[in-house]
Order: structure tokens, then C-alpha cells, then sequence
């Protein structure tokens, strides 16, 4: 019966305080909480968005350094670093639900990498970060949409990108992906300085369809080149990923 093995799967690894731990295709566990947007994709492909995760490693190269900005509970960092132990990944997550479950998976699957509760903006500030709804903590936002529904909000730290080089916190990334949900011209001009330096290679992001929109504007005056990944997994929405490149980049 179609269905039926993933069905026993889950039954007999579900638990109804911890959530399910779901070994994906990658080889990589993650502890899922059903029937959430992002984790039932997942539990139902195997996976959600790999074109992200793929285009990372493509454009990464050997021993470089991956900023995930926006990590969520840390499928693409996680997974990349579990693939890719010869990357410095660098996971920024505020929501502090999702940062703990960053952390477990961290420890599962890639224990080198660092994670980071701050906020990347255009600006050193406390902002409120609205959390998303029940199920799909994927909308949590620091620039609310009008329309949507949120769970609640909580203070967070932010800062620009180009800062905490400067200070010697983290090292420059040579690729960068971004998912914020509408905060992404953010934290471009916070990371205006990087993304004008020659080191940075790649920059994947989530962004509306239009050519015309204010991330895609940021990343052109930076001398990057945008296409659109196509989508693995069936998890088409209003949004779309894509890969900003600069020239003669792979």
C-alpha cells in the first residue's frame, strides 16, 4: 500500500513530547514536529528545497566559509556541514525555539559548525522578531507582512554583517544564504562592504518573482548575476530561490 512503510516509520519513531526524529536522504537526523510546514515536506520528499543545499556546495569550493542567515531548525546548514566537513559554516538563527533545535542538529549531524542568535540587519539595534504561526516558524520575520498571523514576538539582538567582521567575530563568508522572510534588502546593505570585496562568491536567497525588487537591485550594484534554482522537492510557493553569482564564478 503506497505509503504504508513511511507510515510504520513514523509511528514507531514518533514521540508525542520530543517530535519525530526523521533520518533524511542525506544520511542526516533531524528532530521534526509534525504536522509542521517545513518538517512534513521533508518527512514526505526527504527533503525540502535541496536545490539550496546543492547550489552551497557548488559554489562554496573546497575550505571556505558558508553564512546561513535565517538557519530555521538547520536543515541546509546541518545537512551541508554533515556533507561538507571541509567548510567553516556559520548558522544565524534568532528565534530562540528553532536556535535550540539548531543546536541538537548541530550535535547530530555537524559539530563543528557555529551558530549565532544575532539578527542580521542594516543596523545595530534590538528589533521585535515576529515569531510565525503555529507550524511553519519559517514566516518568523523582523519585517512583518500585514496580512499574515503571528504567533507572538520577542526582542532580539541584530547587527550588520559587515560589523561583525570587523570586530573579528566571525570570518567573511565566500557564500551566503539568506531566507528571512522580507528582511533581505536588510541585510544585504548591513553586508554591503562583503559583497563588494571580490572574496564573496555566491548569494543564495528567497525572493519574489519580479526581476524588479530591492534585494536583486542591491546584489546587481554589487556586480553579482542572478537565476532562478529550480525547485527538487513540491514545495512551490508565492517565492522562489535564487543564485547570485559574480562573474567567472563556477
Amino acid at each position: 500500500m503506497p505509503g504504508f512503510l513511511s507510515l510504520r516509520w513514523i509511528l514507531t519513531n514518533s514521540n508525542a513530547d520530543a517530535g519525530l526524529k526523521f533520518k533524511t536522504r542525506d544520511d542526516c537526523c533531524f528532530l521534526l514536529n509534525l504536522p509542521g510546514y517545513i518538517d512534513s515536506i521533508v518527512v514526505r520528499d526527504g527533503f525540502y528545497e535541496s536545490e539550496v543545499v546543492a547550489a552551497l556546495g557548488l559554489y562554496a569550493g573546497t575550505d571556505a566559509v558558508v553564512w546561513d542567515v535565517g538557519a530555521n531548525f538547520g536543515l541546509h546548514c546541518a545537512t551541508l556541514g554533515h556533507l561538507r566537513p571541509d567548510l567553516r559554516i556559520v548558522a544565524f538563527e534568532p528565534n530562540p525555539r528553532e536556535h535550540a533545535r539548531l543546536l541538537r542538529h548541530r550535535e547530530w549531524n555537524a559539530p563543528n559548525m557555529q551558530t549565532c542568535t544575532v539578527a542580521l540587519s542594516d543596523r545595530r539595534a534590538y528589533l521585535p522578531l515576529h515569531l510565525g504561526p503555529a507550524g511553519n516558524s519559517g514566516m518568523t520575520t523582523l519585517s512583518p507582512w500585514s496580512e499574515a498571523t503571528y504567533s507572538g514576538k520577542v526582542m532580539v539582538a541584530a547587527a550588520r554583517g559587515d560589523d561583525l567582521i570587523a570586530e573579528g567575530l566571525f570570518p567573511a563568508p565566500h557564500v551566503i544564504k539568506i531566507d528571512v522572510e522580507g528582511h533581505e534588502a536588510a541585510v544585504l546593505r548591513g553586508l554591503e562592504q562583503t559583497l563588494h570585496g571580490s572574496a564573496c562568491r555566491a548569494v543564495i536567497l528567497e525572493d519574489g518573482i519580479s526581476d524588479d525588487t530591492e534585494p536583486k537591485h542591491l546584489l546587481r550594484s554589487a556586480g553579482f548575476e542572478i537565476s532562478v534554482l529550480t525547485r527538487n522537492e513540491r514545495s512551490d510557493h508565492a517565492l522562489a530561490n535564487f543564485v547570485a553569482r559574480k562573474p567567472k564564478t563556477v
